[in-house]
Formats: C-alpha cells, sequence, structure tokens
C-alpha cells in the first residue's frame, strides 16, 4: 500500500523561552493525513499553528513528539525532499536578478542540469504569465508578479508534492484565476497540493479535502464535499410567483430574485412542497427544485467560533 504523502501522527511542538521559563505550545497532539493526489487546504485562525506545521514538514525543525512522514520519508529527507516544491507566504528574491536568473540560480541548487535548464524555465515563466517580464529585475516586480515567479520555482524540479503557503497572496483576481487553473492542472497530473490561504471562496473552488486547526489542535477535517454537504435550504426556480405566495415566504424566513426568466426562490427544504403546491396551485410551472450546498466560509466559522483572522 503506498504511503500518504504527509502524515502527522500526534504531532506536538512547544516553543521555549530559554531564560524566561515560559512554554508556548504551537501543536497539540495534531494528527491528520494527506492523500497522494489530492488538494488539501489547511486552514486557522492566525497563530493556530499552519507555519509550524508547514515548518516541521518540510524539516526545517523537528517536533517535540510524535511522528511526521513525507511521501514515506521522514520531514527534511533528501529522498522526500527531491519531490516537493514550495512557495513560503513571503517569498526571498534577490533584487539585483531578474526572474529568467533567479529561476536558474534555483534549479542549479536543485541539482538541475544546465543543458535542459532553459526549454524548463521559459516553460513555466510562460506557465505563469511571465515571459515577457523574464529580464525585468526583481527591483521593478509588483507583488504579484513575485508570487508567480515564486510559483514557477516551486514547479521547478518537476515535484510530486507542492506545498503552497498563501500562492494567491497579492493576485489581482485574473492571477488568483489562472492559479486556479495551474493548480486543477497539476491535479490532473496526479500531483498532491497541500496549501494554505485566508481566500476561502479560492479553497472551496480547487480543493478536495479541507484541515481546519485552532489553538494548535486538528479540530476539523474531511472531504469539501462531505463537510459542507448542505444548508438545508433549497432553491426554487418558478415561471412566476404568486403574491399571496411572496407574503408567506417573508413568514417563512425565504427570499425571492425575479428575471426575465422567472423566479428563484430560496427557502428551507421544510417548506419546498408548499411552495411548489402554492405555485402550481396558481397555474404556474416549477422548472427546478435544488438543495443549496453550504459555503466553506460558513463551516469555517462554525468551526472555529469568534477566533479572529482567518490565514
Amino acid at each position: 500500500m503506498t504511503a500518504a504523502a504527509i502524515e502527522f501522527q500526534q504531532v506536538t511542538k512547544v516553543y521555549r523561552k530559554m531564560f524566561r521559563g515560559v512554554e508556548v505550545p504551537a501543536l497539540t497532539s495534531a494528527s491528520f493525513a494527506v492523500e497522494r493526489g489530492e488538494v488539501c487546504a489547511f486552514l486557522g485562525p492566525n497563530g493556530a499553528g499552519k507555519t509550524t506545521s508547514i515548518s516541521l514538514l518540510m524539516g526545517f525543525f523537528y517536533a517535540d513528539f510524535g511522528e511526521i512522514r513525507v511521501l514515506g520519508y521522514p520531514p527534511g529527507d533528501v529522498r522526500a525532499k527531491a519531490q516537493i516544491g514550495f512557495l513560503p507566504e513571503n517569498f526571498a528574491f534577490y533584487k539585483f536578478l531578474n526572474g529568467e536568473r533567479l529561476l536558474r540560480f534555483h534549479d542549479a541548487l536543485g541539482g538541475g542540469d544546465k543543458r535542459t535548464a532553459g526549454a524548463r524555465i521559459a516553460e513555466l515563466l510562460a506557465k505563469v504569465k511571465l515571459t515577457d517580464y523574464r529580464k525585468l529585475k526583481f527591483a521593478k516586480y509588483s507583488r504579484g508578479m513575485v508570487q508567480r515567479v515564486g510559483l514557477a520555482q516551486a514547479l521547478l524540479r518537476d515535484p510530486q508534492l507542492l506545498v503552497l503557503d498563501e500562492p494567491t497572496s497579492g493576485l489581482d483576481p485574473t492571477g488568483r484565476r489562472d492559479v486556479r487553473e495551474i493548480i486543477s492542472a497539476l491535479k490532473t497530473e496526479g500531483r498532491t497540493i497541500f496549501l494554505s490561504s485566508h481566500l476561502l471562496s479560492e479553497v472551496e473552488q480547487v480543493c478536495d479535502r479541507v484541515i481546519i486547526i485552532s489553538k494548535g489542535r486538528v479540530v476539523q477535517t474531511g472531504r469539501m464535499k462531505d463537510l459542507l454537504g448542505d444548508s438545508g435550504r433549497v432553491e426554487i426556480l418558478v415561471t412566476a410567483l404568486p403574491e399571496s405566495l411572496a407574503a408567506r415566504l417573508t413568514e417563512w424566513g425565504g427570499s425571492f430574485t425575479g428575471n426575465e426568466h422567472g423566479v428563484a426562490v430560496v427557502v428551507d427544504q421544510a417548506h419546498k412542497r408548499e411552495v411548489a403546491e402554492g405555485v402550481w396551485a396558481a397555474g404556474h410551472d416549477v422548472v427546478q427544485i435544488a438543495p443549496i450546498r453550504g459555503s466553506l466560509e460558513e463551516f469555517y466559522l462554525k468551526t472555529v467560533g469568534d477566533e479572529s483572522g482567518v490565514a
């Protein structure tokens, strides 16, 4: 059986301020798994332990207790690192380099073949839409352009696992769409993507699985479609809405919106039959009845309560 891409088992990490004798728990008995080929969102309030978790799985430092496996290897193992592409939240760069030279530098650090580097880098710059800016120095890059070239360097070594911390940070709506398309294409290729983001609407569109942590503990994990389910409300498309039924909708806490094609009614499932029968009794047609799925934002806020910040 193939090992999961990422496995945390009862992982605990405590930061200690040596001279003051203060201990700050960052993770407490955290357990979760990300299967190969999944796009998994890693969510939680600021200070929840997301950055610590990413640092641990990348092998930047070690857990105090528990076990972590990345692609079947301990964190930091060169066999795992050779298959990981990493984009940190704040991508560091050399301002005197341009995008093309920076990617050549990172490719050389990773042991890339100089003979094929040029073609691979040109392909990646095109993928992140920076071909026309490949000779521009970083000092003149916008925040969004820096994020794009950071994503390109994460893809340099053709990784099986991508760890992305705020991959759409600084991007405009067009840039965020481009990143979503890249992630979708990578998923089709069978890559595993583990991403942290505060843009929940973006996460909802691309991710298969969600892990939510709060105060250093995993508080929810599961497949997106299973966690969100439906909201308990339905949308009913009708050709017309009788006035008497429109008045009752207000009493039921429902709503309706009309356009040239008819009326869309939103109401609790408990009242869908009454709406449908009322429409039919008035001589109009019911075109469609469909459940409304809950949103990731609603689920997230319900899970973490009143803690501020989403990151």
